[in-house]
């Protein structure tokens, strides 16, 4: 018998490209990861949306971010290398060496180009600027847990797009610094915890 993670792959493999109907913006820094398998792990229903997930991460360690695993069988969790197709239920990770490039149809790596940002990266404000750019259909962000403001600098780009700015609570947070530096911007549109973010999210889609 398929375990979950083979039998998801073997019917995205036999259906076309499902529509996307936003791209969602998961980021953050120390804390985020145990956040964000929250947040992946309290979904009912696969909503029709393609994730990205950003974290900040020792690029010489990017290797290490193969091994995540996704707490969904509704979810796929995969480390972008090359150019990946945009689909719903599909959580591609922002690779920490690399400069990424996406459009409507898909997410790249761009494999010559390194993040502008020296202290850390990936670079979400960087990234934030490069979601705002592209041409999609709509835009979402969600900030967990990190310290520093890296996020925040964003935010006023995003907001232009008509991009939904939510963030972690920060009492539910590992590190509060990301998301009260968000919060600050005054362009937050909710904030929450993991669980019912995820909550939130499947509303918007019903």
């Amino acid at each position: 018998m398929l375990n979950d993670a083979r039998r998801w792959r073997a019917q995205q493999a036999s259906e076309p490209v499902t529509d996307v109907q936003a791209v969602w913006l998961l980021a953050g820094s120390a804390g985020a990861t145990g956040a964000v398998l929250r947040f992946l792990g309290a979904f009912r229903r696969r909503p029709p949306v393609a994730f990205l997930y950003a974290q900040h991460y020792d690029p010489a360690r990017q290797e290490q971010l193969r091994q995540l695993a996704s707490p969904s069988s509704l979810f796929a969790l995969r480390l972008i290398e090359e150019r990946h197709p945009l689909r719903a239920g599909e959580v591609l990770i922002v690779p920490p060496r690399w400069r990424i490039g996406i459009d409507a149809e898909a997410v790249w790596a761009e494999r010559e180009a390194g993040w502008e940002a020296a202290g850390h990266t990936p670079d979400i404000d960087e990234l934030e600027v490069l979601l705002a750019a592209a041409r999609l259909p709509a835009r979402g962000l969600i900030l967990f847990s990190g310290m520093g403001n890296d996020g925040a600098g964003g935010l006023d780009v995003l907001d232009t797009t008509g991009c939904r700015l939510w963030v972690q609570q920060p009492a539910s947070a590992v590190c509060r610094g990301m998301p009260e530096a968000a919060l600050a911007s005054g362009l937050v549109h909710r904030s929450a915890t993991p669980e019912l973010l995820a909550a939130a999210l499947e509303q918007l889609y019903e």
